[in-house]
């Protein structure tokens, strides 16, 4: 059975990669301002805090990763309050455009891979809106593979060997990866809506059903019997967990299917509407547009 993880990462398109190395030393602040996409920090030597509005300091030590998942405004610096803008930064470009941040001090250094995490189809899909404004991934998370995972990243960065980019690139998505298995893992009960619905052997399985299957039409009764419930009870469970009902769910997610369909094949919205269990391209149509705020055909034409 397909993993709903899986699927949601492949159907939203992760996609990341490193923008800058930054070699810091004491005392230094940077505030990063309100960004366009998701951010990523991560540690290869040396110790730093991340503050944001409202919320205490977060200490990260050598090989720690913090995720910025919707591009917060925060600041990175080597004490928990330091001010920005009271240092002075230097920076450069590499030629593959690689930024080169400096500050040049007599403190302890800190080393920071610093990069972009995008969800392409994000604002579609409501179960990323749960994920919360920052998650810290110890060095420890995946038995060291986050903290092993940085430093080939730093490795491969600072290297240029032919093919860095894009091993970067990949390193960096399964490393994105890594951290929202920690943050799966140790959700605490009434947390994460849909995240946690993904690690209830009940409802998990249900979405996995939802994800192998998405043209099957689905009813109460059906995803009830496979996973062995009553119908009352599974759609009380899977509404508490999900945020939403059955329903709503299987038609949202074949939004989503469709709109990379629409995306990335040359599939007429015809053909669309039948690979993800419409009968008709009508209701198919109207469907998308309340999901999506948009008709097919629109779509495809402005991702074309």
């Amino acid at each position: 059975m397909l993993d709903a993880l899986t699927d949601i990462l492949e159907r939203v398109r992760l996609r990341g990669t490193v923008f800058s190395v930054a070699e810091l030393d004491a005392p230094w602040a940077v505030e990063s301002g309100v960004l366009a996409t998701g951010i990523f920090h991560a540690v290869v030597r040396g110790a730093c805090w991340l503050r944001t509005d409202g919320d205490d300091p977060l200490h990260l030590g050598s090989g720690d990763l913090v995720l910025v998942p919707f591009g917060d405004n925060h600041v990175m610096a080597d004490r928990p309050h330091r001010k920005p803008g009271s240092v002075g930064f230097s920076g450069t470009a590499d030629d593959r455009g690689l930024g080169l941040l400096t500050v040049a001090g007599d403190g302890p250094r800190t080393t920071l891979l610093c990069g972009t995490v995008e969800f392409e189809a994000g604002p579609m899909y409501p179960g990323l809106s749960t994920l919360p404004r920052v998650i810290t991934v110890p060095r420890e998370a995946g038995r060291g593979w986050v903290q092993r995972c940085i430093e080939q990243m730093h490795e491969e960065v600072t290297g240029a060997a032919p093919g860095s980019d894009t091993v970067v690139a990949r390193l960096t998505e399964v490393l994105i990866v890594h951290g929202l298995r920690y943050y799966i893992a140790h959700l605490t009960p009434g947390d994460g809506g849909l995240m946690r619905a993904l690690s209830d052997p009940v409802i998990g399985a249900a979405l996995s059903h939802i994800h192998s299957d998405p043209a099957r039409p689905w009813t109460l009764a059906a995803l009830a019997g496979e996973v062995g419930l009553s119908r009352s009870s599974f759609f009380a469970r899977f509404r508490r967990l999900v945020g939403e009902t059955p329903g709503e769910y299987i038609t949202r997610w074949r939004m989503v299917v469709a709109a990379r369909i629409l995306r990335e094949e040359e599939a007429t919205v015809a053909s669309t509407a039948r690979l993800v269990g419409y009968a008709t391209e009508a209701a198919f149509s109207n469907a998308f547009l309340r999901t999506v705020g948009i008709r097919p055909g629109a779509y495809r034409k402005t991702m074309g």
